[in-house]
Formats: structure tokens, C-alpha cells, sequence
């Protein structure tokens, strides 16, 4: 049971890391962080029952790219397209990647919590470690509900934004895009840029 003082204040966070398959005790790492993650944000959601899901589960990846000796900024749009704007490593692949697209609902006739009237924050924030840093989230093309200030937000390092509520049967969906950093000198091969996704109802 959550304490009354907090009562009115309920969180529940899913974290994607995309972790390239390194094994702790025949486990891969991957599956123990999404599951340690996972189960805490089940444990904060008992009240409120978001369903929160962000398509592909492991995007964006850039694919294989080349170490460069100086830091390099991939600039990933909300449409997949990719832009190198500082720096030497290089991609193999010149194509767009998959841009993920995040989304969630308040579950059909789940009234715990009154999730479905209540207005609610979204914050994006990275979770990536060196040699990959997250410096810039954006997003685009907005459904299912409306923005609380009457427009999408600017560009941040970590994003945060309120939303009008979304009702009992309304599906909120948004693309997100990112500027990505590899460090100079950062290993060549497939690089992962986890981050968070947490919801709270206000």
C-alpha cells in the first residue's frame, strides 16, 4: 500500500535498454535489466494499470559503425532518418533507420486510479552509459489526446511534457527521434542507446 502522503501521486516507468548480448551466469544482461526494471514499474502501477509499450522494443539502432578517434553526434529525426553532425565514425549503412514509436492507454474499463481522467506528464530521459550518450529527444505526430500547453515540446536533453487526459478508449502514440553520441575511440560494431519512459498522472 503506498503511503497517503503520495497518494494522489503515481508513477510507473518502462526502461528499453538495448544491450548488444553480453551474458551474466548464461543470462543474457538484456533480459536482467528489461525484467528488473519492469517488475518495479509493475510494483508503482498496482493503482493506476497504464499499459505502456514502445515499438520496435530496441530502436534505434544506427547498425554497424566504424570507431572514429573524435566524438560523433548521429542526429536520428522522428521519421528514421539519419544525419551525422560532428565527428568521424562512420556507419556502414547510408539508409534510415526505424524510429521507435511510443504508446500507452489506461486499459479498457480500468477506472483504478482514474487514469483515464486525470492529465498526465510524460518524461524521456536517457539511461545509455559511456562510450554512447543520448544528448537530444524529440517527437513528433502526437495522437490521441492533445498537448496540455496547445504545442509539442522543444527539443531537450531530457524531455518532459503534460498531456490532456486520454479517456477510457484512446490510445496515445508519438515517434520519437534523438541526437546520439559515440565517444572517440568507442568500439566498432552495433552501439545501444538505452532510455526511460515514465508516465505520471497528475
Amino acid at each position: 500500500m503506498e503511503p497517503k502522503s503520495s497518494a494522489n501521486v503515481r508513477l510507473w516507468r518502462l526502461a528499453y535498454t538495448r544491450l548488444a548480448a553480453p551474458v551474466v551466469r548464461g543470462v543474457p544482461l538484456r533480459s536482467l535489466l528489461i525484467t528488473a526494471v519492469a517488475f518495479g514499474a509493475l510494483a508503482l502501477a498496482t493503482t493506476a494499470r497504464a499499459q505502456v509499450n514502445i515499438a520496435p522494443s530496441h530502436s534505434p539502432t544506427l547498425g554497424t559503425t566504424i570507431r572514429g578517434s573524435s566524438a560523433t553526434t548521429f542526429s536520428i529525426s522522428t521519421s528514421g532518418s539519419v544525419t551525422r553532425l560532428s565527428g568521424n565514425a562512420i556507419r556502414l549503412s547510408n539508409g534510415p533507420v526505424t524510429a521507435p514509436t511510443v504508446s500507452f492507454n489506461c486499459g479498457l474499463l480500468n477506472l483504478g486510479g482514474l487514469c483515464a481522467l486525470r492529465p498526465i506528464r510524460v518524461t524521456i530521459a536517457s539511461a545509455a552509459a559511456a562510450p554512447m550518450s543520448i544528448t537530444k529527444f524529440r517527437i513528433s505526430n502526437m495522437t490521441g489526446t492533445t498537448y496540455r500547453t496547445g504545442s509539442a515540446p522543444a527539443e531537450a536533453s531530457v524531455l518532459v511534457f503534460e498531456l490532456n487526459a486520454i479517456g477510457l478508449l484512446s490510445t496515445v502514440s508519438f515517434n520519437l527521434g534523438m541526437d546520439v553520441v559515440l565517444a572517440g575511440g568507442a568500439s566498432s560494431g552495433v552501439q545501444n542507446f538505452p532510455y526511460t519512459v515514465t508516465i505520471q498522472l497528475l
